[in-house]
């Protein structure tokens, strides 16, 4: 390709003067002077859009670069009318004189040759049918700029609480019948060095769990006894070597419980043997539906095999016995082998699992984290050596300080070893005056290094699993924690210690909800309280555990009548619970845990001393309140007078400054107080001449409550207040009697009758349907009966049943309901022939 030529210089009709030569410096700063290409057309955008990406630059590009090139040049204030587009000629005819310093002041540019043409692609005509599928789920995690989340959204949270805890249930109820699986139990009791087997026989022994065979005769002669008295074992103390054990197979409490010696020994030897390789469960978090497709997508494709990613994965029971084999695996299955070992060797013990399922509640804790981007390339790549060349020099060696041999205790003529040669070198390296530069060495030679394991769940400070060991002595279950916590827990600061707290255990989603026990035989057991604070209920579990919710159960009129407790865990433990038939009976021990400790612990009310009350003991006391602590509708008696009067304690050490004093009332003055609406809905009304006890704001369930309360208050200026009085200040609303059989109606056309007392001397309710119907039919004045109201909308709905009519029309009226019942009937009947006719024929 030719050279790109300014085409300035084929204007000028002859060659300039010979310049002077230019340095390399000058050529250097020389500024590039390239010709902008033709103007482009339409057909070389369309060419370039077929070409593919590694091919050259479009012409719009082109345009855009050869803009910033001459605009650097000197050249950029001319117009572009002042030059023409030329194609230049393959060779150009020049004077021999001009050749040297035309080709200093060109420059070449290399220019890839163009790509050969795409094939044509044939482009689809027609209509394209394009098909939408509309995601129905919805998206549990939280979205973001919402005030708040909708009753659905709530239902929908709690109902996924319910499956996760009822699947985690599941999980671990079969985890436990692999920990009873008897191959698991004999591969790990043949780990069992022969140590820990006597340590095996001893707690057997002094737990009185088998009698030892009777002891041979010791053969006659001396005794070998030191000391004084030897052979007189009649003068002997009575724990020395001629004394006997009276009862064979009895339990030894010398040194505490047999049990905890050997779970000592236990957990120490478990806690070097097993390695933990993999990740264990843990509380993820609600994700959006996308990142929950990619991981789901994800675990298909891989089936699972990422652990870092998808946790670890136990194919059955083989792969169960599999990890008993190699004592690997994560931390969960540590603990689940663990209990496969005790039971193994004879030890009652159960398999507690710490559940930690999805959340009901709204807050940050509830979301998973953001999803990031893991780099798994980057843990292959070997690091960089350091190359010898940049290494640093080695330092001079420096002055080391004898250090004087240990002494022995033994003081003979052989202790003492005369100086070797190395003292003479100590001698010489302690003068300052002499430098010996250091001589090359050979680079001592280091084995290779294996790489270090990779640690898992680091974060997690608490255990998800762990271990109860029923000691056959006391008849305790003993919780015991090899891996994690590595403790024993023997008193309550040890077992309350498995319950999470702190800002990090918050930040790894640790909780407390739901911690169940999983016995041999298969049953589960719910042990929260004992591993709670202080043993109370609910603790930390707030929030995390669903609470027992009221019920209400209402009577045949559509009124609450009572209130039943729903404990939706309690139900499900149902199946899973020791004593709901007889292959599965209560033991001494759960009963004694019931009543001990699994037994929710009532709150302590410490006594305050006279003049030491704050403002949160009057908060919560039952015996005093303060004014200020009345709720809306609590009210003061008028003749209520103050026992004592408070001062806060900031204000007893104030000095100089009055103190100010706040009366102290009896609760016995606190009555409860209501709106005449309220009081007049319950079928009383305030009497005559009554003043209300309080005044409050009103409160407006309704959008044209409202709509008056704001034109009351812009056409007085002030708050609206509404009066609440006491039910000694109300009486029974009575009406007058009817007279000439006209019912009394209001201004809605209609009787209030929210209690049978409201009902008028000489009319009946008829609270039948169909009898506003039969009364128009009659001609009988009537009036439909409002029962109450239904709130929705911000509106106030009335609750129409049935009619109010004189006592004369009631039989007439009955008679009538009965017959337009009949007649209902009969034409239902018809119908239903007529259909059964229909689909015979």
């Amino acid at each position: 390709m030719p050279p790109y030529i300014p085409r300035k210089r084929l204007r000028s009709h002859s060659p300039p003067p010979a310049p002077e030569p230019k340095t390399k410096k000058q050529k250097s700063q020389q500024k590039k002077q390239i010709a902008p290409p033709r103007k482009p057309t339409l057909f070389d955008d369309l060419d370039a859009s077929s070409t593919p990406r590694s091919s050259t630059k479009t012409s719009l590009q082109q345009i855009d670069d050869s803009e910033d090139s001459s605009s650097t040049s000197s050249l950029t204030s001319l117009s572009s009318a002042d030059f023409e587009d030329v194609l230049l000629p393959q060779s150009k005819l020049s004077s021999p004189s001009d050749d040297d310093d035309d080709d200093e002041d060109i420059e070449f540019e290399d220019i890839p040759a163009p790509p050969p043409p795409a094939a044509d692609v044939a482009i689809p005509t027609g209509d394209l049918d394009l098909t939408l599928v509309r995601d129905t789920r919805i998206n549990l995690a939280a979205a973001l700029g919402k005030k708040g989340p909708s009753k659905l959204e709530r239902k929908i949270r709690i109902a996924a609480h319910c499956v996760h805890v009822q699947l985690l249930l599941w999980h671990n109820a079969l985890r436990n019948a692999w920990a009873s699986d008897e191959e698991v139990k004999a591969v790990m009791i043949s780990h069992l060095p022969a140590r820990l087997w006597e340590e095996v026989e001893r707690w057997r022994r002094n737990s009185g769990l088998e009698i030892l065979p009777e002891e041979r005769p010791l053969p006659k002669g001396k005794p070998a006894v030191n000391g004084k008295g030897r052979g007189n074992a009649a003068k002997g103390r009575e724990w020395g070597d001629a004394a006997k054990q009276l009862e064979k197979g009895a339990v030894d409490m010398s040194h505490g419980d047999p049990l905890f010696r050997l779970m000592k020994v236990l957990t120490a030897w478990w806690r070097q043997r097993f390695k933990i390789t993999a990740p264990g469960l843990r509380k993820q978090g609600y994700m959006s539906l996308e990142r929950l497709d990619r991981i789901t997508k994800a675990y298909k494709q891989q089936e699972g095999n990422d652990q870092d990613r998808f946790g670890e994965k136990i194919v059955g029971l083989e792969g169960f016995r599999k990890c008993a084999q190699e004592c690997t695996g994560s931390r969960d299955v540590g603990a689940q082998l663990f209990t496969a070992l005790l039971r193994g060797l004879g030890i009652e013990a159960r398999l507690v699992a710490s559940l930690q399922p999805l959340g009901f509640g709204w807050n940050k804790l509830e979301e998973a984290e953001p999803e990031k981007e893991e780099d798994y390339t980057s843990e292959d790549v070997p690091e960089k050596k350091t190359p010898a060349s940049v290494t640093k020099p080695t330092a001079p060696p420096s002055r080391k300080t004898p250090t004087k041999a240990p002494k022995s205790t033994r003081s003979t003529r052989h202790s003492q070893k005369p100086p070797g040669p190395s003292s003479d070198l100590e001698s010489l390296s302690d003068s300052d005056d002499l430098i010996i530069s250091p001589s090359p060495s050979p680079p001592p030679q280091t084995s290779p290094t294996k790489p270090k394991a990779k640690q898992h769940d680091t974060d997690l400070d608490y255990p998800h699993y762990w271990t109860e060991a029923l000691s056959p002595v006391a008849n305790k279950y003993l919780p015991l924690d090899p891996l994690v916590k590595n403790i024993i827990a023997t008193n309550r600061e040890l077992i309350e210690s498995f319950e999470p707290r702190g800002a990090k255990a918050d930040k790894a989603r640790q909780v407390v909800s739901y911690i169940i026990a999983h016995n041999p035989d298969g049953t589960a057991k719910d042990v929260t309280v004992r591993y709670l604070k202080r043993q109370q209920l609910p603790g930390r579990t707030k929030g995390n555990r669903l609470p027992p919710e009221k019920i209400p159960v209402y009577d045949r009129n559509g009124k609450v009548a009572r209130y039943e407790q729903y404990d939706w865990f309690k139900r499900v433990m149902n199946s899973y619970v020791r004593g709901r038939d007889n292959l599965h009976p209560l033991t001494e021990a759960d009963k004694h845990e019931d009543i001990t400790d699994l037994k929710p612990a009532e709150r302590e009310i410490k006594p305050v001393k006279e003049g030491e009350e704050t403002l949160q003991y009057y908060k919560q006391s039952k015996e005093f309140v303060l004014a200020r602590h009345l709720k809306r509708e609590e009210a003061l008696l008028p003749t209520a007078k103050p026992v004592k009067m408070f001062i806060q304690s900031k204000n007893k050490k104030a000095a100089g400054k009055t103190v100010e004093e706040e009366p102290v009332y009896s609760r016995k003055d606190v009555v409860q107080v209501k709106s005449a609406e309220t009081w007049h809905k319950q079928g009383r009304a305030p009497k005559p001449g009554e003043q209300p006890l309080k005044r409050v704001p009103y409160r407006a369930a309704t959008t044209n409550r409202r709509r008056e309360i704001a034109e009351a208050e812009m056409a007085t200026g002030e708050k609206v207040l509404q009066g609440l009085y006491s039910y000694d200040q109300t009486d029974w609303i009575i009406p007058e009697p009817i007279q000439d059989g006209k019912i009394p109606k209001n201004e809605y056309g209609n009787i209030d009758l929210f209690v049978p007392t409201m009902c008028p001397e000489g009319a009946v309710h008829i609270p039948y349907r169909g009898a506003m119907r039969v009364a128009k039919r009659l001609g009988v004045d009537y009036a439909e009966a409002v029962v109450d109201f239904e709130f929705g909308h911000r509106m106030a709905v009335p609750v129409i049943q049935g009619v109010v009519v004189a006592e004369e029309y009631y039989d007439r009226m009955m008679e009538e309901l009965e017959k337009d019942e009949m007649e209902r009937k009969r034409k239902m009947y018809l119908r239903l022939s007529m259909v059964m006719w229909t689909i015979a024929w």
